[in-house]
């Protein structure tokens, strides 16, 4: 089959990842390689070239204030691209409206994988073109399904998230730190995962991006400890690393998560996970592999990070393993030729 990938051209698809799309791009494309199609993957124009990229802008215009126009002009580019070729379906995992309003009239169905909560743009897109027989749409969880179905006119399917089992394998060994990864904004709750860690006087090791100085320079900065340690911006490798020693997992995100990558991640790697109910958070862990915290502030967090820190490491693992790359791209694959 030969597949047409659209990314989120912002940020190249490349280690280390700035965010959870761009780790989902870069496996989901591996896989299709892997199990035997053919693909382009038209992303920003530094990703990795093993994924056969065609890029129209690197890092150019990205600051501009008017970088919307040049965002524009790039998705227009790549829908023209397209055109020009002989594809038998587009897989669109962007959050710009034009993939959308293109792909009403497009020569090949568009399946359009929704990343982002309903905003104006692309939920204004979705409401008046879902109705269209040519677009397809697939949700990574089933409360982010329920969150969409208001703007869907015919509808979507949910095929959870998956993640490489051999690039994250059991290692956890020991429970000496908390860990927690992931872009370092606000509605992230890292501040809140600090604080909890600190109400069990744990260490805690964090990584991700900086995406908000601000936000590390006046709640995060001033919170930490000789007992936290920011390790960086790191690869998917060397997180994994730090996976060994580490008791448990913590999610605090504020917001209604479609996902959460990260935690099958450290699943798959035998760490358990404590956290809110947000988004998708109960439908990625049962009783032996992660624990939900009975309200949504610092002290039940703490209290479901000391139940989580218990739990066996094979049957955290065993839960992971029910969110494979390969499930995950197997039921794409299914997907689009039942599409076709």
């Amino acid at each position: 089959m030969k597949i047409a990938v659209v990314a989120k051209t912002r940020l190249p698809i490349a280690e280390p990842f700035r965010g959870g799309l761009e780790a989902f791009t870069h496996a989901l494309c591996n896989e299709y390689i892997r199990l035997g199609h053919e693909i382009t993957l038209y992303a920003h124009a530094d990703s990795v070239p093993e994924l056969n990229v065609k890029g129209f802008y690197g890092d150019e215009h990205r600051e501009n204030k008017l970088f919307e126009l040049y965002e524009t002009d790039e998705y227009l580019s790549i829908l023209d691209d397209i055109e020009q070729h002989d594809f038998d379906i587009v897989h669109n995992n962007s959050t710009h409206e034009l993939p959308i309003l293109w792909g009403v009239k497009a020569r090949m169905p568009v399946v359009t994988t929704i990343h982002t909560p309903p905003i104006s743009k692309l939920k204004a897109a979705i409401t008046l073109c879902s109705g269209s027989e040519n677009l397809h749409f697939v949700m990574p969880s089933k409360s982010f399904d329920a969150t969409w179905q208001p703007y869907m006119n015919n509808g979507s399917i949910v095929i959870h998230n998956g993640v490489d089992l051999d690039k994250w394998p059991l290692v956890r060994t020991s429970r000496d730190y908390l860990i927690w990864f992931g872009r370092i904004v606000h509605a992230k709750g890292l501040d809140i995962v600090i604080d909890a860690a600190h109400d069990l006087n744990m260490p805690l090791k964090f990584a991700g991006p900086l995406d908000d100085q601000r936000y590390f320079d006046e709640q995060i900065s001033p919170r930490m400890t000789e007992n936290d340690t920011y390790l960086g911006h790191l690869k998917q490798s060397d997180i994994q690393l730090h996976m060994k020693g580490a008791a448990a997992m913590v999610s605090a995100v504020r917001w209604e998560e479609p996902f959460g990558l990260t935690t099958i991640e450290a699943m798959s790697s035998g760490v358990p996970i404590a956290g809110f109910d947000r988004g998708a958070f109960l439908e990625l862990i049962d009783v032996e592999s992660g624990v939900v915290a009975e309200q949504k502030n610092v002290k039940s967090l703490a209290k479901a990070i000391a139940a989580a820190i218990p739990l066996e490491s094979d049957n955290v693992r065993h839960h992971a393993e029910t969110f494979s790359l390969r499930t995950m791209a197997e039921r794409y694959i299914t997907y689009f030729e039942e599409v076709l």
